[in-house]
């Protein structure tokens, strides 16, 4: 009976040793990449808005290791400076989107009847409009920046965690501890808050992960479009946009650079979102 399992635990060993070592590598260099952003005055090599024109274009070297944009500024000091705005956003989004929808969820699913059936139709018509265009919308009655588009995006996937909140509260509201905790005289507000939401955080916690590396992508194609963070603030959306003017003339490495970042972060923010997935499933009840 015991060499079934033996097999099976050495056939799937390789396959866990290389999930783990993938799921290493790629929080690595997200925190690297969150480092970076952190202590960018003291790890760029250049002011990130340094105008060299004795410099334009100039290749990589080991004076510029990623090389200069149009201006002559340095790319690497500049993707340095920009993961500040790159990563901060999508943060922002997914904090807010996160709190709010696990609040709304919670009540859906805990409370149920006419007030679930409400906030359904609410989150349908939220639901009908694409994040990206909400986020223009908001761009254009509040202007371009960070703030509208964080504040219109955050409110764009508040649906998606609360309908997950909703659905997994109304799972573990029929489950015996509930009941014991009410046969013992607790409220059904602190059972909620207190028992219920804890036990369903870790898979919505996941769930936001994986929301980070789709508004880090759609923030920056924002930018992209001149929606977003301005120039001269450094901003890898922005970098992109400023970049298309060299592409004629062969100048690749400013555009390649900045999308090379966003790829990089957004493959490492998908890595750890599914293994974060793939866990809490695993050792769901």
């Amino acid at each position: 009976m015991t060499s079934p399992t033996i097999a099976v635990r050495v056939l799937r060993a390789p396959r866990a040793r290389r999930a783990d070592a993938v799921f290493l590598t790629a929080a690595v260099v997200l925190g690297l990449f969150a480092l970076a952003a952190v202590f960018a005055p003291f790890v760029a090599p250049y002011d990130p808005d340094a105008v060299d024109l004795l410099a334009v274009y100039a290749p990589p070297s080991p004076a510029h290791w990623l090389g200069t944009d149009a201006l002559g500024r340095d790319i690497l000091s500049r993707i340095i400076f920009g993961a500040r705005t790159a990563l901060v956003g999508p943060l922002l989004v997914v904090v807010l989107s996160t709190v709010f929808g696990a609040l709304l969820g919670l009540l859906a699913g805990w409370r149920g009847g006419w007030l679930d059936a409400a906030l359904g139709r609410l989150f349908d018509v939220i639901f009908a409009f694409p994040s990206l265009l909400i986020a223009i919308m908001a761009v254009a009655l509040f202007g371009k920046g960070l703030v509208a588009p964080v504040i219109a995006m955050s409110i764009a996937y508040i649906p998606f965690v609360a309908r997950l909140t909703r659905t997994l509260v109304t799972a573990e509201r029929h489950r015996p501890y509930v009941s014991a905790y009410r046969v013992q005289g607790f409220s059904a507000p602190w059972i909620a808050l207190r028992r219920v939401l804890p036990n369903v955080t870790p898979v919505v916690g996941a769930q936001s992960t994986l929301n980070f590396g789709y508004v880090l992508a759609e923030l920056a194609a924002l930018s992209f479009l001149g929606l977003g963070v301005q120039p001269p603030t450094p901003d890898w959306g922005s970098m992109i946009n400023e970049a298309q003017a060299g592409l004629p003339g062969g100048h690749f490495l400013p555009a390649i650079a900045p999308a090379v970042a966003v790829v990089i972060v957004v493959v490492a923010v998908n890595i750890i979102g599914e293994e974060f997935s793939r866990r809490v499933g695993g050792g769901s009840r």
